[in-house]
């Protein structure tokens, strides 16, 4: 049986502190036996749900080892109907050690009263491990006797992510909105090998140059960059030399209109090459970069011009764009607060950016010491936020880079949450209760990485509504790394499940470029890859393909996506459109989908063309686009079996 590995290493308690030595090799060794765990298809959360008759969350308020005794108040009531607001649970003699692995204000959901006649006093809870009891006494429901400590895999099949998750998971389950597939529903096609650089490729981007509603494609390299323009029956013609730019090494692309002409223009590295509608023609807008390891284009100031982030040698560099075509970008690093050793001067590492705060202006990342986390302040300028985590981001003795993080809603999907990859392991920042956390040791097969990881990106794989992450190598001979997400904060490793998802060469090639975007219009996003022997790849999307040939009425998670619709949400006016975020939300008020316009871009790659956004519930939905100049616009929508399986929405 395909095993889930699980390993949580941070030993935090849920106030954000870290535990003591002591407490944290006790509990290293109570959770030993759990750290490889079977994922059961049979027993998921949803079939729990069906085999007893309540659900409820709970917050422990109290631990009293003497005692053995616990006490924990009810938050919320998941499933089924239960009058206890407290509830005070005593250990048996098998269950004792357990006490020691609970910390207060630590969450857990219990499973009350199984449907069976006679077992109506057995409950199971999870605080992170499974555990039994029973309700000794049917007249005092909250009066427990904890029975036993697991101690076997068989139980963290069923769920071995954050207590406070799955209470959420249990609340959408029981709502009819739960979607937390066993299994992965994705596949690729064979690679589609567009063309072959003479150096490893640093670069890729998918972008429309032409404006003919078909992603073209970019690849950058020390030895030339070369462009291939998409024509019918998804051929690519090498375009290059006609563009105006054969023989222009670079090792970074970004693409936008930077001057409100309705051209793209590109960004080679920190070079900018104009748009004229026939081709590309070097500006010496913007300076020379020294130092320069890549650059991206982000709108910094809130103009809705998008300006050059620059990640360099010696710290992270902001070029402003004027907004005309014929006045040069000014350096604004100074101005940022950019040029303090706390904001990461005289270091170089990759830089992300994204809204971390929700404030609508663009936050940083500098992959640099521990990871420097760069927040705007009320003047803009950007400060440290002070954190307790140590990602280790020394470059390996071989010079290799890691680091390129992302910000996205990937732990949750109302909020932003911030991924960095290591060399070998991953870190995944969020803000619980004004504290930021690691909560990577509850996310599942993210404990699985590869032995060298550059970046990655964040975004739909499957078409089912959820963020999934495929991080870049950077390094020949080192796979990629493709997690899925199951929802609730859990990721797996789809290759452990099924054969072929990648079926041919390019993921085990080690990629450093790496772009994202619907190539073939079907609805599902597809993978450009740039590996290190050259090769230009596309991956084509058959996961909805796959969904054709399954009976969607036989397992709960088919019947979801067999009611899925994706949009495909543009903007015809591009001004303050990188960096602009779309949000989707229900007729209740609850954000269900998040995407931001320019969001995968750290280390020299650019993701463009529309956002595929998939909603598994039919039902009203609000879409709004925040542009980064402060504009909003809103569309209003009804998604059901009324509405085309992949529909366009387009901003003006």
């Amino acid at each position: 049986m395909t095993r889930d590995v699980f390993v949580d290493l941070n030993f935090k308690d849920y106030s954000g502190a870290i535990m003591t030595r002591s407490v944290a090799v006790f509990a290293l060794l109570f959770l030993a036996p759990f750290l490889v765990a079977v994922i059961n298809p049979s027993l998921q959360p949803v079939n729990l749900a069906d085999r007893y008759a309540v659900v409820v969350m709970a917050k422990i308020t109290s631990i009293d080892t003497g005692n053995r005794t616990v006490v924990a108040t009810v938050e919320r009531v998941c499933q089924g109907h239960f009058a206890p607001t407290e509830l005070r649970i005593t250990a048996s003699d098998g269950a004792v050690r357990g006490l020691f692995s609970l910390s207060q204000g630590q969450r857990l959901v219990a499973y009350i009263g199984k449907k069976v006649k006679g077992r109506e006093g057995d409950l199971l809870f999870y605080t992170g491990t499974w555990q039994t009891g029973v309700v000794p006494d049917a007249a005092k429901p909250g009066a427990w006797t904890w029975a036993t400590v697991q101690n076997d895999n068989t139980m963290a099949g069923i769920f071995n992510g954050d207590p406070e998750r799955l209470g959420e998971l249990m609340t959408e389950i029981t709502e009819g909105r739960g979607y937390f597939p066993c299994k992965p529903y994705c596949r690729f096609h064979e690679d589609r090998v567009i063309g072959k650089l003479d150096a490893p490729v640093r670069g890729v981007a998918l972008a429309d140059l032409d404006h003919d509603g078909r992603l073209d494609i970019v690849a950058t390299a020390n030895a030339g960059v070369k462009v291939w323009l998409q024509r019918d029956g998804l051929r690519f013609d090498d375009a290059t030399a006609a563009l105006g730019l054969a023989g222009v090494p670079a090792a970074s692309v970004a693409v936008a209109d930077l001057d409100g002409d309705g051209k793209a223009d590109l960004l080679l590295d920190g070079a900018l090459w104009s748009g004229t509608g026939k081709g590309f023609v070097r500006s010496d807008r913007v300076p020379l970069i020294p130092g320069l390891i890549s650059a991206t284009l982000a709108d910094l100031d809130g103009d809705g011009w998008a300006d050059v982030l620059a990640a360099t040698a010696t710290g992270v560099r902001i070029y402003l764009n004027p907004g005309k075509s014929n006045e040069a970008f000014s350096d604004a690093t100074a101005r940022f607060g950019l040029d303090r050793a706390e904001c990461g001067a005289g270091q170089g590492g990759l830089v992300a950016n994204g809204d971390w705060d929700g404030d609508g202006r663009s936050d940083l990342f500098v992959a640099v010491g521990k990871g420097l986390l760069l927040i705007r302040d009320r003047d803009g300028r950007f400060q440290p936020r002070v954190h307790e985590l140590d990602l280790g981001l020394t470059p390996a003795a071989d010079g290799e880079r890691c680091g390129g993080a992302v910000f996205a809603p990937i732990w949750r999907r109302d909020a932003i949450s911030l991924l960095v990859p290591r060399h070998a392991g991953f870190a995944l920042a969020i803000d619980r209760a004004g504290a930021i956390e690691d909560a990577i040791g509850f996310c599942n097969e993210t404990s699985e990485p590869s032995d060298r990881q550059l970046w990655t990106v964040a975004e739909d794989l499957n078409a089912d509504g959820e963020i999934d992450l495929y991080t870049a190598s950077g390094s020949a001979g080192s796979s990629d790394v493709f997690h899925l997400n199951r929802g609730a904060g859990s990721f797996m490793r789809p290759m452990k499940y099924i054969e072929g998802v990648f079926p041919g060469p390019a993921h085990k090639a080690g990629s450093w470029g790496v772009a994202v975007g619907d190539v073939d219009g079907d609805g599902a996003n597809d993978l450009l890859l740039g590996d290190s022997d050259g090769n230009v790849n596309v991956l084509l999307n058959a996961a909805l393909e796959e969904r054709k040939d399954l009976d969607e009425s036989a397992v709960p998670d088919l019947s979801k996506l067999a009611l899925a619709r994706t949009l495909a949400v543009s903007a015809k006016s591009l001004r303050g459109v990188v960096g602009a975020t779309v949000t989707l939300t229900d007729a209740q008020g609850r954000q269900v989908a998040q995407r931001r316009f320019g969001a995968n871009t750290v280390a020299g790659s650019w993701s463009g063309g529309p956002l595929l956004l998939t909603v598994r519930e039919p039902g009203a939905y609000v879409l709004s686009l925040r542009r980064t100049d402060g504009s909003d616009s809103v569309k209003r929508l009804t998604v059901d079996a009324q509405l085309a399986k992949f529909t366009a929405v387009e901003f003006e």
